[in-house]
């Protein structure tokens, strides 16, 4: 449980890496000279998105429980390497929030996090624009928790009372179809290339080939309904980035 409890730290840190990566890669491309018309790019990524938990929700309502919105806040960052080809080659990991739901003396939520690997390939570009289609691979987890609404506690309320807040995960193989833009607000060039601002965004599809089973600490949660990180989103993007001459 506690390494599916990781997953949206363990898609931060991934955004993160591959921010700084991608950024040191174009801002290097200042300096060194190159024949290619390739580049690189880092991006933070912020956006919203629809996540299919319907199945989940007429669990909890089937038990009294209020039911979740199925719109999330998405967070996170990537980069991707651009080769003269054409071709695309990057990264990308998010944190997936969705807002609490009140019932009663508790409050249930659903946390999400994911990391893509992504190819793609330019089809269009005129100057510092371009647009392009991607596919991802990659893995990310899903959190539902219920913890009872209080605003505190005191020692002997947690020893009588212990099972104040239970979480169960999933997690699975997830794929990501996507098609981008990105604009590239140039602050400088030279013979070498050009490099400045990022500015763009992604609107895509998330799929779940193959839904996991729930579990709890290391207990397997039967009678669960199967349901996965499925449904389409879109994000805004900002970083920076060059491209070579």
């Amino acid at each position: 449980m506690m390494v599916r409890k990781t997953n949206i730290v363990i898609a931060l840190m991934v955004a993160t890496a591959v921010v700084f990566l991608f950024a040191n890669q174009s801002q290097s491309q200042d300096k060194a000279a190159s024949t290619d018309k390739g580049g690189g790019m880092g991006y933070s990524m912020f956006g919203r998105g629809t996540i299919d938990i319907s199945d989940l929700n007429a669990r909890l309502e089937s038990k009294g429980y209020s039911t979740m919105s199925d719109n999330f806040f998405s967070a996170g960052g990537g980069g991707h390497r651009i080769f003269a080809s054409g071709l695309i080659i990057g990264g990308e990991g998010h944190a997936v929030l969705g807002e609490e739901a009140t019932s009663g003396n508790y409050k249930n939520s659903v946390q999400i996090g994911y990391g893509f690997l992504n190819l793609g390939y330019i089809v269009y570009s005129l100057q510092e624009l371009r647009f392009y289609p991607l596919l991802g691979l990659g893995f990310g987890g899903m959190t539902f928790t219920i913890k009872e609404d209080v605003a505190s506690l005191s020692l002997d309320n947690v020893l009588d009372n212990p099972g104040r807040k239970a979480e169960i995960a999933t997690g699975g193989v997830l794929l990501n179809l996507a098609v981008g833009m990105d604009y590239l607000l140039k602050f400088g060039e030279d013979k070498t290339g050009k490099a400045g601002m990022v500015l763009g965004f992604r609107a895509g599809y998330t799929l779940s080939p193959f839904k996991g089973d729930w579990g709890m600490d290391d207990l397997e949660i039967s009678g669960a309904p199967k349901i996965g990180i499925t449904g389409p989103y879109i994000r805004l993007m900002i970083g920076g980035g060059g491209i070579e001459k």
